[in-house]
């Protein structure tokens, strides 16, 4: 959830994201809820030799995303789709190798299954449900103002 950070000086000085593929899902994860399954993991028995992939509790798109922002901001955002040529051209301004660019457009075209797939591990090592994107927007307003 916390790559949604990268918008923050276009969201305070546009009200805009700029992204690309709008249908794109993705399931990202508060990353209190990684600290939290790190920290059973270490620190209990029963985790030694196991594997955690960790989802939020829904897969959603960027202008999903953006919508949720603009509610706990209490205001419209707009949500602007970019081409993949422009995204690429983004990514390689801000230094990212070719591989990288590569890898970048791959994976917000087509993400894996395990980006999207919503897992209930979260619930299952800490006892709670996983952290909404509302709630990841809520905590952090302040930083979009």
């Amino acid at each position: 959830m916390c790559n949604a950070l990268t918008w923050d000086d276009s969201i305070r000085t546009e009200g805009v994201v700029r992204e690309p593929f709008a249908r794109a899902r993705n399931a990202s994860v508060h990353e209190g809820d990684v600290a939290a399954v790190a920290v059973h993991a270490l620190t209990e028995d029963g985790h030694a030799g196991r594997r955690y992939v960790l989802s939020g509790p829904e897969a959603l798109t960027v202008p999903q995303k953006v919508a949720t922002l603009g509610a706990a901001l209490g205001r419209d955002l707009r949500y602007v789709e970019l081409t993949e040529k422009q995204a690429r051209q983004r990514w390689r301004e801000s230094g990212a190798s070719p591989e990288a660019v590569d890898m970048l457009a791959e994976w917000h075209r087509d993400p894996p299954p395990e980006g999207y797939t919503v897992v209930p591990t979260v619930r299952e090592v800490t006892g709670r449900p996983a952290r909404s994107f509302a709630d990841w927007a809520a905590e952090r307003a302040d930083r979009f103002r």
